[in-house]
């Protein structure tokens, strides 16, 4: 059997919710595609309950979590440095350096910012 497909190979009930009544705790083996055993809690009402709401998050977290883009913003800041050094010594003026400096700073605050408003902090 060609197992193409991520399973749910085990599950122990470990307790009782502290915080919500009549939802438990379980421990779920879950095995990968490339056979790599691990185990995720979950919480439900019982253990269907608890798969889906596992999978469920799992869905949402795959659909909301952000694209890598810090390295190819990294290389741009970057060459922003590196031209206004060179257009700061070409032009003997080193307000090239001071606003290419300016521009990465801003740019660097303003993604902080942004970030802060997505995720809530």
């Amino acid at each position: 059997m060609e197992n193409d497909r991520r399973r749910a190979i085990h599950a122990d009930l470990v307790r009782e919710s502290k915080d919500n009544k009549g939802y438990y705790r379980y421990n779920i083996t879950i095995r990968e595609i490339d056979g790599t055993e691990h185990v995720v809690p979950a919480y439900g009402k019982d253990l269907q309950d608890a798969i889906e709401r596992l999978i469920w998050i799992e869905r949402v977290e795959k659909i909301t979590k952000p694209k890598a883009v810090t390295i190819s913003f990294g290389i741009i800041l970057f060459a922003i440095i590196i031209l206004s050094g060179v257009f700061g010594g070409y032009y003997n003026n080193p307000m090239w350096i001071y606003g290419g400096l300016g521009i990465c700073a801003f740019a660097l605050i303003l993604t902080q910012l942004i970030d802060r408003y997505l995720n809530k902090k």
